[in-house]
């Protein structure tokens, strides 16, 4: 095997070592009465080693009997969010899937992009959406 080909097999493992490292992390939030959202931090994210960051929350609903869903607004283009609209009873779990991408706009520095679930209830100081933060550091 030439040594072409070995640096090839070597640079391959690595972007599969890297992919890994940096894939779909997912927590869970409960919610209740608070005034202020939700923040998450990637950390830093180098952009010429990936090309978009994905994040799912699931929200715990504590706070309502029945929460109607209509969707996800996001804050910016460079991020892509995905809720399942319609009606979640007492616990039930909402799951919003989120895409950044910080190759859209050419984000460098710290980053602090915002993305609101809407519903039918008031649920923070933002009348019927709740707010949540993705914020890092963009390399």
């Amino acid at each position: 095997m030439s040594k072409k080909y070995l640096y090839i097999i070597i640079g391959i493992l690595i972007l599969i070592i890297v992919g890994f490292a940096t894939h779909e992390t997912t927590t869970t939030l409960i919610m209740k009465k608070k005034e202020n959202g939700t923040t998450v931090d990637f950390g830093i994210l180098k952009k010429k080693n990936i090309l978009s960051k994905n994040y799912s929350f699931k929200y715990i609903n504590q706070m309502h009997d029945t929460l109607k869903v209509y969707g996800v607004l996001d804050g910016c283009d460079c991020t892509a969010s995905k809720v399942k609209e319609g009606l979640y009873s007492k616990n039930d779990t909402i799951i919003v899937e989120t895409n950044y991408n910080p190759n859209k706009y050419k984000d460098k520095g710290l980053i602090v992009k915002q993305i609101f679930l809407v519903t039918n209830k008031t649920i923070s100081k933002y009348d019927t959406i709740y707010p949540f933060t993705l914020k890092g550091i963009v390399e």
